[in-house]
């Protein structure tokens, strides 16, 4: 079993990712069941088309949209290869991930109030 990172390792390379991609990135951390083992991954923040893009997806296959939101998102050379790994064993971590990149996307809420 590998050593586990700290958040704060975690959210250093995060910066250092930052530098290189000029955008902010989110990690990624699961723990696998079997033996408490990290998936670490990084994300970059999706560009405003790929926003609008899984917003109008998810209406209709939310799953279908974030799964394509993760894989332009994800930094594959710079994350765990289980999270986009098409075994079985590892769908529990594919679907967090896919969660994951969905909630990255925020909306303001208007908040004038007519009278």
């Amino acid at each position: 079993m590998s050593e586990k990172l700290t958040n704060e390792q975690v959210q250093a390379r995060a910066e250092e990712l930052e530098k290189v991609h000029g955008c902010k990135i989110h990690p990624l951390v699961f723990m696998t069941e079997e033996g408490g083992e990290q998936i670490v991954g990084y994300m970059k923040e999706p560009p405003r088309i790929v926003k609008l893009r899984v917003l109008d997806k998810s209406i209709t296959g939310p799953m279908t949209a974030a799964s394509e939101c993760l894989e332009s998102v994800l930094i594959k050379e710079a994350s765990d290869p289980r999270i986009l790994s098409e075994s079985p064993e590892n769908d529990k971590v594919f679907l967090g991930a896919c969660v994951a990149a969905t909630k990255i996307i925020e909306l303001s809420t208007n908040q004038f109030k007519k009278k």
